[in-house]
């Protein structure tokens, strides 16, 4: 029983720990560790385009932007597009802290006010 519980309160302590680090972390690591901790809740954030960070020999664009929640809080977020994508462009990127799963163009009154604000 003291081993089960001590294994809990490790794991516990674990999985907040790496809350703690990819809070504010925007790197492939973090979007790793993000995806696979279930303490990690699903969520959308707001980004207006801009031009990408890179592009590698296939076309794929990789992107590092300030991202908003529809409240408001920003965050930087890096988030790859299968091709370069226009810019001053609106997406909403489905995510699961720093990683990102999927993303859509939406018009830009769709993007809530606060996000707006963030982001424009």
């Amino acid at each position: 029983m003291k081993k089960l519980l001590t294994g809990i309160v490790s794991l516990a302590i674990l999985l907040g720990g790496t809350m703690l680090y990819t809070k504010n972390a925007s790197n492939e690591f973090a979007a790793i560790i993000d995806q696979l901790n279930p303490l990690v809740p699903r969520g959308e954030v707001y980004v207006k385009t801009q031009k990408p960070v890179s592009v590698n020999s296939y076309g794929t664009a990789a992107y590092k932007q300030l991202a908003s929640s529809p409240s408001g809080k920003t965050r930087t977020i890096e988030f790859n597009g299968i091709s370069e994508l226009k810019t001053d462009r609106y997406l909403k990127l489905s995510n699961k802290g720093a990683h990102v799963e999927t993303y859509e163009e939406v018009p830009k009154e769709e993007v809530p006010k606060e996000a707006l604000k963030q982001i424009d």
